[in-house]
């Protein structure tokens, strides 16, 4: 036995002893103006000693190996406000690194963002993570998990976000969506939702209009930064049913699907009609100089960090 250990083992039969005179020590309480006297029996130190002594080997164990990190213990949360309700803001993962290489800006043109810091950088959705994705499949035309999957490689090739098929889902593409879903999708942000719907579901999409795509603005779990997350992407079923139908049909219809994905990760509208985030997109069927130059910038925010 080395002598770090025996004084160890002393110190601690000391405070023993110590919290045993200390438990047995009365205290008089006794009232001098109505001349009741009262003895008091002291609460017991014990309770108190077994959770240092829990804390001490705790740490103990922690120092040595025995326990895995202790994560996020500690660290005050940011709270979102989800149907009335006060969730916790997902942490971030550990040591997290980009999940892909950044796109170098190669082109230039008319780009504009959706949500910006005060600079004009824009605010993305978080290169460290994956942008997860479910699918409510009902009524999609059969070419329209295609057109889906193509759409999202190609995004992802240009902006250096990567993607992730979380499965397909039975959530209705509501305009007022909760961010985080935990009985749905558990504690972290909800996925981008991609619905094949109709006007009478989804209001926003009467008239000539295809699709509509966004994301919500969310605070970062120590209340530092912004980034995107929960996306929703509606696509008219009849419309683009009908868009394929037409000549070039698929690629017409792939180019609103590209639309409303640069919505979801960012691109805000611009008023040039060599751009596919022009408000039409009636001629274009990809993106042009000032989309690619948008989509490589959102993809260079920076990750949070854990």
């Amino acid at each position: 036995m080395g002598f770090g250990r025996r004084r160890r083992e002393r110190e601690l039969q000391e405070l023993l002893e110590q919290m045993e005179r200390m438990d047995g020590r009365a205290v008089d309480l006794s009232d001098p103006a109505s001349g009741t006297h009262v003895v008091a029996r002291r609460r017991s130190a014990l309770p108190s000693l077994v959770v240092l002594l829990v804390i001490v080997g705790l740490f103990g164990a922690w120092r040595f190996g025995l326990l895995a990190p202790l994560g996020d213990f500690g660290r005050p949360p940011t709270y979102v406000t989800v149907n009335g309700s006060r969730i916790a803001v997902p942490f971030p993962p550990k040591n997290s690194t980009r999940l892909l290489p950044p796109v170098q800006v190669s082109t230039q043109g008319a780009h504009a963002f959706l949500f910006a810091l005060p600079g004009g950088k824009p605010i993305g959705y978080d290169p460290c993570r994956p942008v997860r994705y479910v699918i409510r499949p009902d009524g999609m035309p059969p070419l329209g998990e295609r057109l889906i999957t193509e759409s999202i490689a190609e995004v992802s090739a240009l902006s250096g976000l990567k993607f992730e098929y979380a499965g397909p889902t039975a959530e209705q593409p509501a305009s007022s969506r909760a961010v985080i879903q935990p009985s749905r999708y558990g504690e972290d942000w909800a996925p981008v939702l991609i619905a094949w719907t109709s006007p009478t579901e989804v209001p926003d999409l009467g008239g000539s209009v295809a699709g509509i795509g966004g994301s919500a603005e969310v605070p970062g779990a120590s209340s530092s930064g912004e980034w995107l997350a929960a996306g929703r992407l509606a696509l008219d079923t009849k419309d683009i049913t009908r868009i394929l139908a037409g000549r070039d049909g698929y690629s017409q219809a792939k180019a609103v699907v590209l639309h409303e994905l640069g919505h979801v990760v960012g691109l805000d509208h611009v008023q040039d009609r060599a751009e596919l985030m022009f408000p039409e997109t009636a001629t274009l069927t990809d993106f042009g100089p000032g989309d690619r130059e948008g989509l490589a910038l959102v993809g260079q925010v920076s990750c949070e960090r854990g």
